[in-house]
């Protein structure tokens, strides 16, 4: 038998991160060109001969590679498999039903592979029951974001059953998987920016363009480029409509709207959204509040750090009066994790309506939060477009080389409202598509019109600290502010 010496490597951090975990589950999103195909299948061949020997030396396992469409499995997973493992020394391929490669060879160490790879297509959710009495060591998701969640849910009780604990104990078992980015509204996306389960990982390369005051360029953080045919995203995006190069090129998820997105130009979800969760910052500058009123009140806590702001926090609601709102969501918050401020000190820019009086309680919503110790006041103008100015003008410019404009990932209504949900109404018309001049009123336009009550605040008393200029990583102060 021939002698083979794999190097198994990957260009790039991400997709290096993806191929050395092994967590239970691991999916990494990115875009067209960043190498997550040849990565997952480097890194299941890795696995199977990583796998824990039986007491005659024999590494066994089992791994299924699942696809949406045959075609697709045949065009594309067995194709980039074989082109990488197919040669006939370690195994033999049978394009049986399901097609299958055995893998059979010795490793320097004395023990042995014997392993199964099955190639399944499963197109629809009645197709868990090809599932059902499979026994496999592990499963890779090709094109995830193809896979029906009945399919995915299913390939995850089926693991582990390859070989039994009677011959072998101990040994990783779970899912890999790779995609592009689906939309907002996929299961996906809850799971990964929302839900987040324990033993799941999710990871996110950068794409290949980046968007810089409304246009797109070439991302200098990219992987896999070295692979790639010269000029591969500088091609790539000729010709393309915009939502197609956010999603496929910017790996930035989509959004099924039938309007149009506010901030389409200015925001970027991979640049704008951190990976992590954002705490305030004890002496890291003055923490802002965005109010707004109404039977859904809504808030928005950010902090301004040398320029940057840092959106924190955000609070909705459904059908609650404001007194409620704050004793019972705002106020608790502010005492635990944001015990180091002084309530006082915390500006809390609001609904210019909220100066009214309540018909019931002749109160007004603004004499609540001053009644409790809040430095709130209206807003000096609720023009929309004045508000949207106030939020784009930190979406549009970098500080330091860091986005001006930093969100915190568990404000899910502000991000899926920037991706999209928070939009221009589009006006039923023939011809032209025309769209109407005010915000949708939706379930994201509460927490975004708190955001622009806050954006107002910070740019309203800092304005002449700011430097104007478009984004070019310059960085700008609010130095004049008294205390931050």
């Amino acid at each position: 038998m021939a002698n083979f010496e794999f190097k198994m490597g990957a260009s790039g951090p991400v997709l290096q991160e993806y191929m050395a975990s092994r967590d239970p589950v691991t999916f990494i999103r990115g875009p067209l060109g960043s190498g997550k195909t040849y990565g997952s299948c480097q890194r299941m061949f890795t696995q199977i001969c990583e796998q824990k020997p039986n007491d005659d030396g024999v590494r066994k396992s089992r791994w299924i590679a699942v696809r949406n469409t045959y075609p697709d499995l045949q065009g594309t997973t067995i194709k980039d498999w074989m082109e990488l493992f197919g040669d006939p020394e370690l195994g033999k391929f049978t394009n049986d039903y399901p097609p299958t490669h055995r893998l059979a060879f010795d490793l320097d160490d004395g023990t042995s592979i014997k392993a199964e790879v099955l190639f399944m297509a499963l197109d629809r959710p009645d197709s868990v029951r090809k599932l059902r009495g499979i026994q496999a060591t592990g499963f890779w998701l090709n094109e995830v974001k193809e896979l029906d969640w009945a399919i995915v849910q299913m390939c995850d009780l089926r693991h582990g059953r390859y070989p039994s604990k009677a011959e072998v104990q101990g040994y990783w078992h779970g899912m890999i998987g790779d995609t592009n980015s689906p939309d907002d509204m996929h299961w996906y996306y809850k799971l990964s920016e929302e839900v987040k389960p324990e033993g799941w990982r999710f990871l996110s390369q950068a794409g290949g363009l980046l968007k810089i005051n409304g246009k797109w360029e070439i991302n200098p953080k990219a992987e896999n480029v070295d692979n790639l045919p010269d000029g591969y995203y500088k091609r790539g995006k000729a010709g393309k409509d915009d939502d197609w190069i956010a999603v496929n090129l910017a790996n930035e998820y989509g959004h099924v709207s039938d309007g149009k997105p506010i901030y389409k130009q200015q925001w970027n979800d991979v640049l704008h959204v951190s990976e992590y969760p954002l705490t305030p910052l004890k002496n890291g500058g003055g923490l802002f509040i965005g109010f707004d009123f109404g039977l859904t009140p809504a808030a928005v806590i950010g902090q301004l750090n040398n320029g940057r702001l840092r959106i924190l926090d955000e609070l909705t609601s459904d059908s609650m009066g404001v007194e409620f709102f704050l004793d019972e969501m705002l106020l608790p918050l502010l005492r635990t994790k944001y015990k180091n401020f002084l309530i006082g000190d915390i500006e809390t820019c609001c609904d210019p309506a909220g100066v009214g009086r309540n018909d019931v309680t002749a109160i007004s919503p603004i004499s609540f939060l001053q009644d409790r110790g809040f430095n709130a006041y209206g807003a000096h103008t609720n023009k929309p477009t004045q508000r949207w100015e106030a939020v784009r003008y930190f979406l549009a410019r970098m500080n330091m080389g860091q986005p001006a404009f930093f969100l915190s990932p568990e404000c899910a209504m502000l991000r899926r409202g920037f991706n999209g949900g928070y939009h221009l109404r589009r006006i039923q018309v023939s011809g032209t598509a025309k769209f109407a001049e005010a915000a949708n009123k939706n379930e994201f336009s509460h927490c975004h019109d708190a955001l622009q009550y806050l954006c107002l605040a910070v740019r309203g008393e800092a304005h002449t600290s700011f430097d104007s200029s478009p984004t070019t990583g310059e960085a700008y102060t609010a130095s004049t502010r008294s205390g931050y």
